[in-house]
Order: structure tokens, then C-alpha cells, then sequence
């Protein structure tokens, strides 16, 4: 007999005692369990059962708690994006605060001066912010950015075209969040 055969034997030999093994031991409990009864079986389920319900109540507290953590941090997320747009406006209510001193003063042109540079910073700050202004006369009709609340006729203008703005209209980020109110021409 060769080595690489001898080696083999040996291999086989060796699986046929470990198998060998395993199935007394497969067999030793089997014996066990049959030894210990209906009762001992029912005390096993109920300890697995109660396993079983421990581990659900410990999800489903965990589960309210990421709930309630994620809330919170909305929350946070929504008054910390506030906080930013208040801190921007602060300049703002500081140049209105001076231009309302200026108005008790009798200078006229310096008070018109100051109140639209303020108009200007503030639309400087709401414009980086998103919001932008719809535009609206010399344009054309469109029911989703303009609200018509009168008709009027211009021969020289093109029908549905807008004549006059009642009230400005925005959009924030490409939302629309007020239509323009608009008078539009009817031929």
C-alpha cells in the first residue's frame, strides 16, 4: 500500500468514529428528552415563550424610542432653520429701527433713502433664502402662478395677457406659496 493510500484509510477510519460519535450522542439525547416527561417539555416552551416576549417588549421600546428620538431631531432641525433666517433678518429690523428715528426727523429725502435700502437688504436676505418674485405683467396668463381677480381690454395687448398686479405673488424654491393677483386683458 502506497502512502497517499495509507493516508486516506487513515482519513476514513477517522470520519467513521467521529460519525460514529455524534450519533450516540444524538441518541443520548434522544433518551434524555424522552426520559424528562410532557412536563419538562411544557416548562421549556413556557421558558421559550417568555424569551420570546422579552425580546418583543425590548423591540418595541426601542422602536418608541427612535420614534421619539427622530421627532425630536426634526423638531431641532426645523427651529435651528429658523434661528438662521431670524439672525439674517436682525440687520433689517436694526435699518428699520434707524429709519423710523430718520421719519421724526424733517428730512424727507434722507427717511425715502433709508427705507429702500432696508426694502432692498431685506429682499437681498429672502431671495438667498429661495424666494423669488413671480413675474407677472407683459406675461401671459397661467393659472398656476396667477390668481385673476379682474379683466380689462387693451387692443394693443394680446389676450390673456396680465394688465396690472393687485398683489405680488412667490415662489419659494419653485413652489408656488401666493399666486400673483393679476388683472387680465380680455379681447
Amino acid at each position: 500500500m502506497s502512502e497517499k493510500e495509507k493516508l486516506n484509510a487513515e482519513e476514513e477510519v477517522t470520519e467513521t468514529c467521529e460519525t460514529a460519535e455524534e450519533g450516540q450522542g444524538l441518541e443520548d439525547q434522544a433518551d434524555q428528552s424522552e426520559n424528562k416527561g410532557p412536563e419538562a417539555d411544557a416548562a421549556e416552551t413556557e421558558k421559550a415563550e417568555e424569551a420570546v416576549m422579552e425580546r418583543l417588549m425590548r423591540l418595541q421600546a426601542d422602536f418608541e424610542n427612535y420614534k421619539k428620538r427622530t421627532q425630536k431631531e426634526k423638531l431641532d432641525t426645523y427651529q435651528f432653520a429658523l434661528e438662521d433666517i431670524m439672525t439674517k433678518l436682525l440687520p433689517v429690523l436694526d435699518n428699520l429701527d434707524r429709519a423710523e428715528a430718520a421719519a421724526e426727523s424733517d428730512n424727507k429725502d434722507s427717511y425715502r433713502e433709508g427705507v429702500q435700502m432696508v426694502f432692498k437688504q431685506l429682499v437681498s436676505i429672502l431671495q438667498e433664502e429661495g424666494l423669488a418674485e413671480i413675474k407677472s405683467v407683459g406675461e401671459k396668463f397661467d393659472p398656476n402662478f396667477h390668481h385673476g381677480v379682474a379683466v380689462g381690454e387693451d387692443s394693443e395687448k394680446e389676450d390673456q395677457e396680465i394688465l396690472e398686479v393687485f398683489q405680488k405673488g412667490y415662489t419659494f424654491k419653485d413652489k408656488v406659496i401666493r399666486p400673483a393677483m393679476v388683472k387680465v386683458n380680455n379681447r
